[in-house]
């Protein structure tokens, strides 16, 4: 299993998903193959893309879930 977010009822599991949450694909930070934006969330650090857009969230209990607080 993939890493995905969860932001209220909405899961995100690609890259274009996280990056309407964070307001544009500017906001994502990558890890690898940049631009591929229907791959997994693998090729995102999603720390350091959750915190640039100033989200509060926490890492679920299964560790590959982020969570945002709202």
């Amino acid at each position: 299993m993939c890493n995905q977010v969860l932001c209220g009822d909405a899961l995100c599991t690609t890259p274009r998903q996280v990056a309407v949450l964070v307001g544009g694909p500017d906001g994502l930070i990558w890890d690898d193959h940049q631009g591929e934006m229907d791959w997994c969330l693998c090729v995102i650090d999603l720390p350091k893309t959750l915190d640039r857009a100033r989200l509060r969230w926490k890492q679920g209990s299964d560790s590959q879930t982020f969570v945002v607080e709202r």
